[in-house]
């Protein structure tokens, strides 16, 4: 007899040759237990709108970067009516699309809306005015310093802004910074 015979033998005389149809059922039943009480805690409303400020967020880091790196202005428009933003690569820095000039986009996942829906102004130091676009220079600073305020559709309908968030532009350096509205006061970062 050769060793892996024997080895086999063993094996199956040992009785471990994997579950039993009922430790499996136990399994299944108890992930599904688990699952129906993680399920309602969940909130993917406001993960479509974490995940949209950040994307924002990096529209307008890369918009402020591609100023820099490309040496002539960048635009970027946020078009609230369609839930979309527009970055604009202005070459001759004219401020209109040429043909030879890139544009790049992209809209807002459905239930996330560009709106501030009557939350209240962000604290001081901090701009309160709304932007519609803004420009990049070659330096990196922008045109005007400015915030873009983002809600979720269920907040706007509610009137709760629970789901607000806020992206303020510094004017001298370019950099965007994230605000999320919590109960009556903007907290940075989270």
């Amino acid at each position: 007899m050769y060793r892996g015979e024997q080895d086999l033998r063993r094996i199956g005389r040992t009785g471990e040759r994997g579950f039993s149809l009922t430790e499996m059922l136990i399994i299944i039943v108890m992930l599904g237990i688990l699952a129906a009480l993680a399920f309602p805690r969940l909130d993917y409303v406001r993960y479509r709108v974490n995940s949209d400020t950040r994307n924002v967020m990096m529209t307008l880091a890369y918009g402020q970067r591609l100023a820099v790196s490309l040496q002539h202005n960048v635009q970027v428009s946020f078009d609230a009516t369609n839930n979309q933003m527009r970055t604009l690569e202005d070459k001759n820095d004219d401020g209109n699309y040429t043909t030879d000039e890139r544009i790049r986009g992209f809209s807002l996942t459905p239930g996330v809306v560009f709106d501030k829906n009557a939350v209240p102004d962000l604290p001081s130091p901090n701009p309160t005015n709304q932007v519609v676009q803004i420009t990049f220079y070659r330096d990196g600073s922008a045109n005007s310093a400015g915030v873009v305020f983002l809600n979720s559709s269920r907040g706007v309908a509610k009137a709760t802004n629970e789901d607000a968030r806020a992206i303020t532009i510094t004017r001298a350096t370019g950099r965007p910074t994230w605000f999320t509205y919590t109960g009556g006061y903007w907290r940075q970062g989270t």
